[in-house]
């Protein structure tokens, strides 16, 4: 297993939004190591910060955000539950700008682009089908705050020529160093049940819920988790080595987090096990690995 640099950039972004978790990373299982290192560098211009034969690590500011892990497994990310796509969150509307021009002059397609109130967000999928996020926040005075605590999201048209003619041009393009990762969004099978379980482990608030979807979060921010079940009922449940999604991470700030975690997913009926005695893992009942470490 590959280790972080030990003089990594201490996380600027951490526990914003009185929150009490942070998201730090996403881990994929790749069928082609190499091809995915190079998107991920040379596409969205994450740097380098360790390599070995089976697994690579990818970050920003010398912070992680993405682990490669070679896998030997041959199925499409699309045929089981897991990740539909990780949020990477850019620091301004100006380093989101850069991003956007720099991948659009490169000709690699975007899925998607949308202001959703709160951010504004372009969609792109890795050449495995990974689907990825990149989106900037607006500042809170503009979103849309109930007085429960829910935060209403749009999807409404991208004003993507205005961001776009804000790029810079800069070679070697690099995204910027306090990019970190937002959000994670999953595929489920059940989202209102997903959604429950996730709010229990993790003393999570729904923040906006659909019939088929559901945004929670920790504190005050718009939603550090999302779930969805577009892609119906049947896909497989996810296994250990199977292509796409791995397992992400958070953080949280004190072993008795931690504790209280392991604590409610037992509760919930999730497997639990300790990797060592700050950080855990649970599995959700779609086999989605969360693991969890003190920060």
């Amino acid at each position: 297993m590959l280790q972080q640099n030990k003089n990594e950039k201490k996380k600027t972004m951490a526990y914003a939004y009185n929150s009490k978790i942070y998201l730090a990373e996403a881990v994929l299982n790749v069928k082609d190591l190499a091809r995915q290192t190079a998107f991920y560098t040379q596409i969205l211009g994450l740097e380098m910060l360790s390599q070995s034969e089976k697994e690579v690590l990818l970050g920003a500011g010398g912070k992680s955000l993405v682990h490669l892990i070679q896998t030997d497994r041959s199925e499409s990310v699309r045929a089981s539950y897991g990740l539909y796509h990780m949020a990477i969150l850019l620091p301004s509307r100006e380093d989101l700008a850069d991003v956007f021009k720099h991948i659009a002059e490169l000709d690699y397609p975007f899925v998607g682009a949308a202001d959703h109130g709160y951010s504004e967000a372009l969609y792109l999928e890795d050449p495995e089908g990974n689907g990825i996020e990149l989106y900037r926040d607006k500042p809170v005075a503009e979103w849309d705050i109930r007085e429960d605590g829910r935060i209403i999201g749009v999807t409404e048209e991208l004003s993507a020529q205005e961001i776009y003619e804000m790029g810079r041009k800069v070679e070697p393009f690099q995204i910027a160093s306090d990019t970190c990762m937002g959000h994670i969004h999953l595929s489920v099978r059940d989202s209102r049940a997903a959604s429950i379980f996730y709010q229990k482990v993790l003393e999570l608030a729904d923040k906006f819920t659909l019939p088929s979807a559901s945004w929670i979060a920790s504190g005050d921010y718009h939603h550090h988790f999302a779930v969805n079940e577009w892609a119906g009922k049947h896909l497989a449940k996810r296994e250990a080595h199977l292509p796409g999604l791995a397992y992400y991470v958070i953080q949280v700030e004190k072993k008795e987090d931690l504790v209280a975690i392991a604590e409610r997913a037992k509760e919930q009926e999730a497997a639990v096990t300790w990797l060592t005695s700050s950080e855990l893992e649970f599995i959700d009942p779609d086999g989605i690995v969360t693991r969890v470490r003190k920060g």
